[in-house]
């Protein structure tokens, strides 16, 4: 068997930047295909606030219990990472919430979740009569409103959140 080496005429052809580029699209395009096709994204929706329980209130703030129904439609589940979001209870503005747990929502899920959120206690000097009406009428209106930062599988994505809805304490 008689081996003929190749030419460098040839072997330079082989080479060119354009034979390479098109050498690594052609291996990763196919690997994007499947990605993209594997994580086709449906809203995930607030159904309704079920119930808020305040738990503690001390000079350093409020520690509430939120439970709320979220539906997740989607075939993976998806985790919260991060929240910048605002608590408005009747019209006033409670200020910041900082989310103490975690959050996963399994895939295809419709459940209810139990969301601890912590206030401030300078934020709450304005809202406070707001809170004891609230807490003596059994109704309330709330508001939560700002961003959420959720990741699937490798992927993170921002969400605008703007739910209103009443709740019983």
């Amino acid at each position: 068997m008689y081996y003929r080496p190749v030419s460098r005429q040839r072997q330079a052809f082989f080479n060119t930047p354009m034979l390479r580029t098109l050498k690594t699209a052609l291996i990763i395009a196919p690997i994007l295909l499947v990605i993209s096709a594997c994580l086709s994204y449906e809203e995930v929706t607030v159904i309704e606030f079920a119930d808020v329980d305040f738990k503690e209130l001390s000079a350093d703030g409020i520690t509430v219990d939120i439970s709320a129904q979220i539906r997740n439609p989607n075939n993976y589940k998806i985790s919260v990472v991060k929240t910048n979001l605002m608590l408005s209870l009747n019209g006033t503005n409670l200020g910041k919430a900082n989310v103490k747990s975690k959050l996963v929502l399994p895939k295809n899920s419709n459940e209810i979740h139990k969301i601890t959120v912590k206030l401030k206690g300078s934020q709450l000097k304005a809202a406070l009569p707001s809170i004891l009406l609230s807490a003596l009428g059994g109704q309330m209106n709330m508001r939560i409103k700002g961003t959420i930062t959720a990741k699937a599988r490798m992927l993170r994505k921002k969400i605008d959140v703007d739910v209103t809805d009443s709740a019983a304490l």
